[in-house]
C-alpha cells in the first residue's frame, strides 16, 4: 500500500472541527463583537479564510506528491506520476529507461532536490506571513479603537460644563458621551480577539504543514537516492584514454 500524509489532513481537519464546536458555543459573544467593528473584522475573517484554503491546497497537494513517489518506488513505472499538475508533471523528463524500469538521472538528484527545497520554502514563507497579516490586523484594529476612543474622551471633556443649578444634566451629559469611547474600546478589544485567534488558528495549521514537508523532503530524497542510476555519456571515452597511455 503506498504510503501518504493523510494524518496531517486529519489532524487539520479535526482542529478546524474543534474551532467551530468553539465558535458555535461562544457564537453570542463573538457575533457581539463581529458587528462591534465589521468593516476590519471581514478583513480578519477573508484573511482567516485564504490562509486556511492555503494551508489544506498545499498540504492535499503535497500528499499527492507523496503518493505519487511512493507507488513509483513500488512500480517503477513513469505512470505514478500521472496524477502531478503543473512543474511536477516534468519530473518525468529527469527518468531514464533501464532495463524496463525508470531510474532518475544520478546527475540530476541535487538539482531537483535543491528546487524541491526551495518551493517548500516559498509556501512555507506565504503561510507564515499569512499568520503575521492576521496580528497585524489585529493591531490595526486595535490602534484604530484607541484613536477613535481618545478622540472621543476629548470631545466629552470639552464639552462638559458644571452647573450649580442643574447637576442632573451635568451627569446625564456625561454618561450620554461616554458612550462613544466606549464604542472604540469595543472596536480595539474585538479586533483584538479575531486577529489573535485568528493567527493562533493559522499558526497551528502552519506548523502541520511544516511538519507534512519536512516528511515530505526526506522520502522524496530517500526515494530519488534510492531509485538512480549513474549516467556514463561525459565519460564513455575514458577507458580508450587510458589503453592509449598503457601502450
Amino acid at each position: 500500500m503506498a504510503q501518504s500524509l493523510n494524518n496531517y489532513i486529519i489532524r487539520a481537519s479535526v482542529f478546524l472541527v474543534a474551532v467551530f464546536v468553539i465558535v458555535v458555543l461562544l457564537y453570542p459573544l463573538l457575533q457581539n463583537a463581529f458587528l462591534s467593528n465589521i468593516f476590519i473584522n471581514i478583513i480578519i475573517l477573508l484573511a482567516l479564510l485564504t490562509g486556511i484554503v492555503f494551508n489544506f491546497f498545499h498540504l492535499i497537494n503535497l500528499n499527492y506528491k507523496y503518493i505519487s513517489y511512493s507507488n513509483f518506488n513500488i512500480t517503477k513505472s513513469i505512470e505514478a506520476f500521472s496524477t502531478l499538475r503543473g512543474q511536477d508533471k516534468n519530473i518525468s523528463l529527469e527518468l531514464k529507461n533501464l532495463d524496463g524500469k525508470f531510474v532518475f538521472k544520478s546527475s540530476s538528484i541535487n538539482r531537483l532536490i535543491e528546487n524541491s527545497d526551495m518551493t517548500l520554502i516559498s509556501i512555507r514563507e506565504t503561510s507564515r506571513y499569512l499568520v503575521g497579516l492576521l496580528v497585524f490586523l489585529g493591531l490595526l484594529g486595535t490602534f484604530w479603537g484607541l484613536l477613535k476612543t481618545i478622540g472621543s474622551v476629548g470631545n466629552v471633556i470639552s464639552g462638559l460644563g458644571i452647573d450649580d443649578t442643574n447637576v442632573a444634566g451635568f451627569f446625564n451629559s456625561l454618561k450620554d458621551g461616554l458612550n462613544a469611547p466606549l464604542e472604540g474600546m469595543s472596536i480595539a478589544f474585538s479586533s483584538s480577539l479575531l486577529g489573535l485567534a485568528g493567527s493562533l488558528i493559522l499558526g497551528l495549521l502552519d506548523l502541520n504543514l511544516g511538519q507534512a514537508q519536512n516528511k515530505f523532503s526526506q522520502y522524496f530524497e530517500k526515494i530519488l537516492n534510492s531509485n538512480s542510476s549513474p549516467d556514463f555519456s561525459k565519460v564513455e571515452d575514458k577507458p580508450t584514454g587510458e589503453a592509449i597511455q598503457k601502450i
